[in-house]
């Protein structure tokens, strides 16, 4: 059968980077960041946040009273509410720039530090009323701000299932005039501070231009020797790891890595090569595992996320049993993303492979979501022994298009009549046009996919890959 007939790609190939693509990522107002992108607290350094003020605007210069009254910079006052609230720096930074645009202005106004996180400020708020203007000063916005949060909005949600404003993760609430279901309890927090959709759009979009939703955003440049999705393996005793974000993760089994990854795509790697890496939580689960943690919720595993189902009694209506949990704890669960949660609403928990019933176009659906298979190539990459259904009629017009689904972490692409070898990581494609550089990392020419230029349109630009 002919396949992707219909899915129509232009693209001009330059000899090592391709223009960058005209869509990106689409804003979902029901899962704006992760739990773990607003309560990570490592993800930037003192020296980190300074060099990132520095290269923005004028809060690199800034300097003010912190709430024990000396005076420190501004990226001082930034890591100590971090550490303090258990905070994401970059999520502070964030709302700095979506409440005031401190972070980027270079002649912000006096009221724009008064107010820099927009804490207790409302559109009819008078800001010279006891009530409001005990908040008024750079640091004590930032500090309320963070407590307001991770002591406030979060700690209600663990607790009693809702923010003050009464928004509750997984039922759903009018936004402006949209029907909002939080996913998650970071973005019932968000909506529970700015209650617009509007507001929450600009955060998503500032983040993803900054962070793009990686905890690891800020490593230094010679920490990324091996791209994201690289697998080493230890010559010494064979582990196998992943790289992933700067990070290492050990791969805890044979049945894991089966599971996850081609085993072909394996390189031999060096101690000193693997000591280069700080080490995460490891993958400790088969895909697609049903995992128990010590309050109860239940997740599947899917690829390196997290799903919760929203109600683990729902288990048995998916078609599962009680014998495939896994009981874990936590901890174990630490080197997975937040994914999207799991409710009776989500037809296919594990996603699925669909087939449109006229065109023969396939789509891998997910959630609410349908993700075109542009290629052969990708589809016997991603999902080499997954089943293909065909669709009932006016089932995948259900779903909201979303991104098109790329070639696997770690996969090596390139088109006929153009030298350049691509390597995907992170979703996105990243040129190597140094054949040293191929060769030092230690891929093998016979591993390169050759494809369509529609296959690596998918992918949006990344980096050039060099050897540090």
């Amino acid at each position: 059968m002919k396949r992707f007939s219909t899915i129509v790609f232009s693209v001009v190939l330059s000899v090592v980077l391709m223009p960058a693509m005209a869509s990106a990522a689409e804003f979902d107002p029901n899962y704006i960041i992760s739990d773990t992108d607003l309560e990570d607290k490592s993800t930037m350094s003192l020296v980190g946040i300074q060099r990132f003020l520095m290269g923005k605007g004028i809060l690199g210069a800034y300097v003010t009273q912190d709430l024990d009254g000396k005076t420190k910079r501004a990226a001082d006052i930034i890591y100590r509410v971090s550490q303090e609230w258990t905070i994401n720096p970059q999520f502070i930074l964030t709302m700095l720039q979506k409440e005031q645009s401190l972070v980027t202005d270079t002649t912000p106004k006096s009221t724009q530090f008064d107010w820099a996180t927009g804490y207790a400020v409302c559109d009819d708020c008078n800001v010279n009323a006891d009530g409001v203007s005990r908040f008024k000063g750079f640091a004590k916005q930032i500090d309320s701000m963070a407590q307001q949060f991770t002591d406030g909005y979060m700690v209600d949600l663990s607790k009693v299932g809702k923010t003050t404003a009464g928004i509750s993760t997984g039922d759903q609430h009018r936004i402006d005039s949209t029907i909002v279901t939080p996913e998650n309890d970071a973005t019932s927090s968000l909506y529970t501070y700015t209650p617009h959709i509007h507001g929450n759009k600009n955060f998503w979009l500032i983040w993803n231009d900054w962070f793009d939703s990686h905890p690891d955003a800020e490593l230094e440049e010679e920490e990324s020797f091996h791209p994201t999705g690289t697998l080493l393996q230890s010559v010494t005793d064979e582990s196998v790891w992943l790289i992933r974000y700067g990070k290492k993760q050990l791969i805890s089994s044979q049945a894991v890595l089966l599971s996850f990854f081609n085993p072909k795509n394996v390189i031999a790697a060096e101690d000193d090569i693997l000591d280069r890496y700080k080490t995460a939580e490891p993958l400790a689960f088969p895909n697609y595992s049903l995992v128990e943690v010590e309050n109860g919720d239940t997740y599947l595993l899917v690829g390196t996320q997290k799903r919760r189902f929203q109600n683990s009694a729902d288990l048995g209506k998916f078609g599962y049993v009680p014998d495939e949990v896994v009981v874990a704890t936590s901890s174990e669960l630490a080197g997975y993303e937040d994914g999207s949660q799991i409710t009776l609403e989500t037809a296919y928990p594990q996603g699925a492979l669909l087939e449109h019933p006229e065109s023969g176009s396939i789509f891998y659906v997910d959630g609410d979501r349908r993700h075109a298979v542009v290629a052969d190539d990708i589809l016997a990459s991603k999902y080499p022994s997954w089943r293909i259904h065909t669709a009932d009629a006016g089932e995948l017009e259900a779903y909201f298009d979303g991104a098109p689904i790329p070639f696997p972490d770690g996969t090596l692409m390139r088109v006929p009549n153009n030298p350049t070898v691509y390597v995907v990581s992170d979703g996105k494609r990243r040129p190597i046009i140094s054949a040293d550089t191929f060769l030092g990392l230690g891929y093998e020419w016979d591993d390169i996919i050759w494809t369509t230029p529609g296959a690596v349109e998918v992918h949006q630009p990344d980096s050039l890959i060099t050897i540090k």
